[in-house]
């Protein structure tokens, strides 16, 4: 770990990126390879091998999901954050995804709202991540103006909270399109290509802002995951055009109002968001895009707390 972290501070010198002089441990960390650690979850234990022979020590404040029952322990991370430490272990399943039929769920993913649906119906999500993710930039900001370097540890903690509260929203959104697609009978979750949309744009300071703290990625990731972990399969496809044309007849759509677009020519006239999914249906069927198979195994994260003294012996 020590020579990936230089590895990657020497990289970022050179290009000019590094903020400190020398590379430094943010944390306190062990990694465990598969065979230096297993895991009990029946009895609530864990094996770690040391230098002095094999220990077992109890774990506690664990969640413990059925989920996991079948799922193949890999590497884990023994991280001490303070006077604590945690086992955080990574799990694998091999999943075999379903045959894709013609029903499908887009996603049409906002700074401020996400929708999602399929031909029986579309559904709007407010996840109102804009007021959030500026509400703690500002709260930073004026922390910085205020004390400086000294309020670095009190911007870190809101940092993290932010990041938290934001996930929450990610992970129950991701859980709502998968029920919906598994209600539906949908194999495939259709999601937009959102490559360099960043760079596409052109926009003001203010804006720049705003969608580099948007995390849409992010968002896409979990419910990839989500998806595959279902079974489901995962397309991602062009999202050029979705916004503005027409579903039914392809013309260029007008502003008819706060996010409300109508046809000249059909006079179709419905909220932006939902002519998004029509169109990301629409395009599936028109492209043929296969879906995106996961590299490897689906891993999802579990995170243990240990008993320190059972850790660090008498050093």
């Amino acid at each position: 770990m020590a020579c990936s972290i230089y590895k990657s501070f020497r990289k970022l010198k050179k290009r000019g990126l590094a903020r400190e002089e020398r590379p430094y441990f943010k944390k306190h960390v062990i990694m465990l390879d598969d065979h230096l650690f297993s895991l009990d979850l029946e009895r609530w234990e864990v094996s770690i091998a040391t230098e002095h022979g094999r220990i077992r020590v109890k774990l506690l404040h664990g969640t413990y999901h059925e989920k996991f029952k079948d799922m193949k322990a890999g590497e884990a991370w023994i991280v001490r954050k303070k006077d604590e430490f945690y086992l955080n272990v990574c799990f694998s399943k091999n999943v075999e995804l379903m045959e894709q039929n013609n029903k499908a769920i887009a996603v049409d993913i906002n700074e401020n709202n996400v929708a999602y649906g399929s031909t029986e119906g579309i559904e709007n999500f407010k996840t109102k991540e804009r007021a959030i993710r500026t509400a703690y930039f500002l709260k930073r900001r004026r922390i910085q103006l205020r004390l400086g370097s000294r309020g670095e540890n009190l911007m870190k903690k809101y940092k993290e909270r932010e990041r938290k509260r934001i996930e929450d929203i990610y992970h129950k959104l991701a859980d709502k399109i998968v029920e919906k697609a598994r209600k539906e009978g949908a194999t495939t979750i259709i999601l937009e290509r959102l490559t360099n949309i960043r760079k596409r744009i052109k926009y003001s300071k203010v804006m720049n802002g705003r969608l580099h703290r948007w995390s849409f990625r992010r968002l896409q990731r979990i419910i990839e995951y989500k998806a595959e972990l279902m079974g489901l399969n995962v397309v991602y496809v062009n999202a050029r055009g979705t916004s503005t044309l027409c579903p039914i007849c392809g013309v260029k759509l007008s502003p008819n109002g706060h996010r409300v677009l109508r046809c000249p020519s059909c006079g179709l006239e419905e909220d932006r968001d939902v002519i998004a999914v029509r169109n990301l249906l629409l395009k599936l069927r028109d492209v043929g895009a296969s879906s995106v198979h996961p590299e490897g195994p689906i891993r999802e994260g579990m995170k243990f707390y240990v008993r320190p003294e059972r850790i660090i012996g008498s050093n």
